[in-house]
């Protein structure tokens, strides 16, 4: 006997009342709001758990990803479970729901490889580790900073704020920028009649004020020389070691550390110039 018939059978309402029908119609509203409410609840206890379990905090960008794979495996089970148990106490025979399954599942096999292959594939990135959350990656000339790793997709916001969101079994390969340290490259010029010799002497106290100015440079830059002779300039390059993704503000730090360090030190960075011979 369910909770409806108990509730009939207490208070003496005739089966075939309206009455009957409205205490059936108000305990079986109860019952599904309970196991939604049930449901909630435990999606939530169970995320605490499972962040608890990895230790997310200590263990960083990998055990965060692997802990949003889990919770999102056990939110799908336990909404599963719970909506068969509403349709079992609302008196839906589930006997041939579940005796259909196995057919229905292999007619949705054949008609949906392409997203078997992307939880696959969506296994295979996240437990191999080519790349987790946070982390700065590249696909197919998209790239940005990875916001989620699911089962089916992978989500990517550029520094624009765009997102691309990719089928797992779309990422044939990526470019990680995160694993190691990042180089910052400066190229700058110099007026043909400048005295190298004395640019030589003075290049590498610059570089050794900027290793000291930013923390986030690794190694001492270096100072490459002449890399080409250019119509108004000789343009020259130095290259840093940064720490990961860093090398952009490093980049033009240096620039404008440059233009005040050669002011300061009377080196001419000059204009585009047009030579122009009478004949």
């Amino acid at each position: 006997m369910d909770l409806g018939e108990l509730i009939i059978g207490i208070f003496g309402i005739a089966e075939d009342s309206l009455n009957a029908d409205l205490v059936r119609l108000i305990v079986g509203a109860a019952n599904i709001i309970v196991w939604i409410l049930v449901a909630v609840l435990i999606n939530r206890i169970s995320k605490v758990v499972i962040y608890r379990i990895l230790r997310v905090n200590k263990k960083g960008a990998r055990a965060l990803t692997i802990a949003k794979l889990l919770n999102n495996v056990v939110r799908y089970i336990i909404w599963f479970v719970v909506v068969m148990v509403i349709l079992s106490t609302l008196g839906v025979n589930l006997a041939p729901f579940i005796a259909s399954a196995g057919v229905v599942g292999l007619a949705i096999g054949f008609g949906a490889q392409e997203i078997v292959r992307d939880f696959i594939s969506g296994f295979f990135i996240i437990f191999d580790g080519e790349f987790v959350v946070d982390e700065v990656i590249e696909v197919e000339g998209f790239k940005g900073r990875v916001l989620a790793i699911g089962l089916r997709t992978t989500i990517i916001e550029n520094w624009m704020g765009q997102r691309k969101i990719i089928n797992n079994g779309d990422i044939k390969s990526i470019v990680n920028f995160s694993r190691n340290t990042s180089l910052a490259i400066v190229d700058f010029g110099v007026a043909y009649d400048t005295d190298l010799l004395k640019l030589s002497e003075i290049m590498p106290t610059f570089l050794e004020t900027t290793k000291e100015k930013y923390e986030v440079i690794t190694d001492m830059p270096t100072f490459l020389g002449v890399i080409e002779l250019a119509n108004s300039s000789i343009n020259m390059r130095i290259i840093a070691k940064t720490q990961t993704m860093q090398h952009f503000q490093v980049e033009r730090d240096i620039r404008r550390d440059l233009v005040l360090y050669f002011r300061e030190h009377e080196i001419e960075i000059p204009f585009p110039q047009v030579v122009v011979h009478n004949a």
